[in-house]
């Protein structure tokens, strides 16, 4: 009974290994009758068998059916006609895995030990062929919004060139200009998935190979500061500000925010004197000096630092933000100091010091609510408690209705 048993059980492995050599042989004709689906659902099981997984024919084969549906669609959407961008765009890039599956199997020795490729001419011949491909079905996976299949697609493009079981076959690589754009449209299609740091990985390896457009510092640079990463946004921002600087003042700002973060006010000051003596009608180095005195305790510094980035340039909002904070700011400590002289010696100080102080501050805070309504919350802060100290009812309801 044992030995009918274990018969029984050799014939249904042979049985199963033979049902999985004929599933080949017909998703072989499927294939070659358009019926890519098919002949599909017949390969995935041999793909595991331990017979057919071995056997460089069922990897040919699935291999071949990809690459003639994708040729078919193509030829499709060429003409106008309706294509599945998905679809073939997922089938190509099946091909080259289950080519890479077949060259090795293709070059192992037979029974003889002789080694007789016989796919391999045909299987080197679509990898080549179809390489640009690629880059194609990543667009057309845009096109329908398959962000995740794009970013693929482009990433299958930029390693093919390197793959080890290619060797000497594989496709030429695009030129290090071309892959830059490859390599930064990844990382749009990284940030449409939500990934920010896949994105920001890609932005930061397109900047790497000399991509130099202002757009990619920007976009690393916010994508930085959303991560919380600000050495790293400190750093895009430096080799933003070599190509761009004169563009956006705002990388100047974040490297001085690095520098006084490191407590380099030494090198800020340098940076920020060199800039000036360059443009100095740019008013917002003036006010970024000003943010540089404040946080090393020298307001009479930044006090006038402000100043001057309002002379400057009247219509920069944080810079009448900013010096109508520090008359305000100026305002309390004159205040506070004066609480401990007489009522009469007091009140004598609030109005001819502190009241005036008060209402210069708010003209500049009222400029910059004017200027930049809707960033305005700490701007209204300060008129509240203005409005309040001077007894100005009116403004003060008018501002508390923002």
């Amino acid at each position: 009974m044992k030995k009918q048993l274990f018969l029984g059980l050799c014939l249904a492995a042979a049985f199963t290994a033979s049902a999985q050599v004929s599933a080949v042989k017909e998703a072989e004709r499927d294939a070659k009758d358009g019926n890519y689906a098919a002949a599909m659902e017949k390969l995935i099981p041999a793909f595991t068998n331990p017979e057919t997984a071995q056997d460089v024919k069922t990897w040919f084969t699935a291999s071949k059916a990809g690459f003639d549906y994708y040729d078919n669609q193509y030829a499709l959407k060429s003409l106008g006609k309706a294509a599945d961008a998905n679809a073939m765009g997922n089938a190509l890039m099946k091909s080259y895995e289950y080519a890479i599956v077949a060259l090795p199997l293709d070059s192992l020795p037979d029974v003889k030990g002789k080694v007789k490729p016989k796919y391999s001419k045909k299987l080197i011949e679509a990898v080549q062929t179809h390489y640009n491909d690629l880059n194609n079905a990543a667009i057309f996976m845009w096109e329908v919004k398959n962000f995740q299949g794009c970013y693929d697609a482009w990433e299958m493009l930029i390693n093919l060139p390197s793959n080890p079981v290619l060797g000497a076959n594989a496709p030429k690589a695009y030129p290090d200009s071309t892959l830059c754009d490859i390599i930064y449209n990844q990382g749009l299609a990284a940030w449409q998935m939500d990934s920010l740091q896949l994105s920001l990985n890609c932005f930061e390896k397109a900047i790497a190979m000399g991509y130099n457009k202002k757009e990619v510092f920007d976009y690393a640079i916010n994508h930085a500061a959303q991560l919380r990463d600000n050495e790293k946004v400190y750093a895009i921002a430096e080799q933003a500000y070599k190509l761009h600087g004169q563009e956006n003042p705002l990388y100047l700002q974040l490297m001085i925010n690095g520098k006084i973060e490191h407590e380099q006010y030494a090198e800020a000051r340098q940076m920020l004197d060199d800039a000036i003596a360059a443009t100095p009608g740019d008013a917002q180095l003036y006010y970024v000096k000003g943010i540089l005195f404040e946080a090393q305790k020298n307001d009479e510094e930044a006090y006038a630092s402000y100043e001057k980035a309002v002379q400057v340039n009247p219509e920069l909002a944080l810079a009448q933000y900013a010096f109508g904070r520090s008359i305000c700011n100026k305002a309390y400590k004159i205040n506070d100091e004066a609480t401990s002289l007489s009522n009469s010696e007091y009140q004598k100080v609030r109005e001819e010091q502190v009241n005036p102080m008060f209402r210069q501050a708010a003209e500049h805070l009222e400029k910059a609510l004017e200027l930049d309504p809707d960033n305005s919350h700490d701007v209204r802060v300060y008129l509240r408690n203005i409005y309040y100290n001077l007894g100005d009812e009116e403004n003060l309801k008018r501002i508390e209705q923002f």
